[in-house]
């Protein structure tokens, strides 16, 4: 017994080293697939980022962007300086200003690659399409209340379009959209014509104070500008005679140099970022229009109205 009992003591003591050796084994074998497996991780990631990097490679290693509707660089850095940080956050990519003084320039800037994005009114970006047919839209911006309106005075004895024959009528700039293009549509869409039935003065930035004035006898401008005269100068003062129905929005024109797979990731980002994007173009105060905007999928078929109006209008697209 003594001997078997040797025996088994040898015959457990050997169980137990074979299982610490099997333990031994099994831990190295599951070291070994767990260091293979990390490897085999870490090389499918790696080759993911090479994959990554060969489908990016012709992405460009910074943005250029331009506002047709600030004019030179100092302006520019001081409406869009934070909107350019959180930009350059949004996309990682280097963000560098382009200043155009209008939207010509802004054509030609796209037109000659010296513009990657820009930033433009929908009558702006009919006429800039015109001059670089490949560029698109990227995203709209879509603006609270914006859409043309036509303004009396309260006392006037004018009670509608037909009342206008033969009045005069302060517009803003030709190709404005909602200071021009959108209260011509209206008279022109009432049946009336332009040059026959009315005398229209385009008279840019004046042309509030114009009708305030009296110098002429209606305003047809923006909706906005009606809240601002009315918040200024009090009730009772003007009348709204007739509103216009929505604008096309303003969008960021993409440059056709820059790759689609680039500018679908770019729309991706400002479409998924647009609240903290939006609040960075307003937080400098001098973009209140886009107070309550939002960014909303765009393509170039959605301005097809604008370039509607422009033939109406007899106005060349250029």
């Amino acid at each position: 017994m003594k001997k078997f009992g040797t025996s088994m003591s040898a015959f457990v003591l050997g169980l137990g080293l074979l299982a610490a050796c099997g333990s031994e084994d099994t831990d190295g074998e599951g070291e070994t697939a767990e260091a293979s497996g990390s490897n085999d991780t870490s090389e499918a990631s790696d080759q993911e980022d090479e994959e990554s990097e060969d489908e990016r490679a012709d992405w460009p290693d910074k943005l250029r962007f331009a506002d047709t509707g600030v004019e030179g660089m100092e302006e520019l850095q001081r409406e869009f300086g934070p909107f350019k940080e959180v930009l350059e956050d949004v996309l990682d990519l280097e963000v560098e200003f382009f200043a155009v003084t209008d939207r010509i320039i802004g054509a030609t800037a796209l037109e000659y690659d010296q513009v990657d994005m820009m930033l433009a009114g929908p009558s702006e970006y009919v006429q800039i399409n015109s001059v670089v047919p490949d560029s698109y839209p990227i995203v709209g911006i879509e603006r609270d209340e914006y859409h043309a309106a036509i303004i009396v005075h309260e006392d006037d004895d004018i009670h509608s379009l037909d009342d206008l024959v033969g009045k005069s009528i302060a517009m803003k700039d030709a190709g404005s959209t909602s200071g021009h293009i959108g209260p011509s549509s209206i008279l022109i869409e009432e049946g009336y014509d332009l040059d026959a039935d009315f005398d229209i003065r385009l008279l840019d930035n004046a042309r509030i104070e114009a009708f305030k004035n009296r110098d002429v006898d209606v305003l047809a401008t923006g909706i906005k500008d009606y809240h601002q005269m009315v918040e200024e100068d009090g009730e009772g003062k003007y009348r709204l005679l007739h509103e216009g129905p929505p604008l096309p929005n303003d969008t960021f024109i993409a440059s056709p140099e820059l790759p689609e797979d680039f500018v679908e990731e770019v729309r991706t980002l400002l479409l998924e970022n647009q609240e903290e994007i939006i609040e960075s173009i307003l937080v400098t105060g001098e973009n209140d229009k886009y107070l309550q905007a939002r960014f909303v999928e765009a393509s170039d078929e959605d301005y097809d109205p604008m370039r509607r109006a422009y033939e109406t209008l007899g106005l060349e697209i250029e």
